[in-house]
């Protein structure tokens, strides 16, 4: 017997600027609006609700969370922000590694 959960996101993008769209009775995407819809990288994850009610979501590009179960799509949101907020800054040349010489 499975339970159907109906906390869906009263509002379509809940944190920042995440889009949130239905796709049907308990999945959803999540997509990056700055983006243009074409855009492969516009799309960031699938989410699913599962029998327990907690959320399943398949990333599909990063920067992105390393958990892919949330209790709540505030949690879910929560852990998409800080993990673009951890991201390194691209803009910047990477820091050099010192390493041993050649024998």
């Amino acid at each position: 017997m499975s339970t159907v959960l109906s906390d869906v996101p009263i509002s379509p993008a809940p944190h920042g600027d995440w889009e949130l769209t239905s796709l049907g009775r308990d999945s959803w995407r999540i997509c990056d609006p700055a983006r243009r819809s074409g855009d492969a990288d516009c799309l960031i994850a699938y989410v699913e609700r599962n029998s327990t009610g907690s959320l399943d979501v398949l990333w599909l590009r990063t920067p992105c969370p390393r958990r892919s179960r949330f209790r709540d799509f505030a949690e879910l949101f929560d852990a998409l922000d800080e993990a673009v907020a951890a991201a390194s800054d691209r803009s910047q040349p990477p820091v050099r590694i010192r390493h041993l010489p050649p024998l």
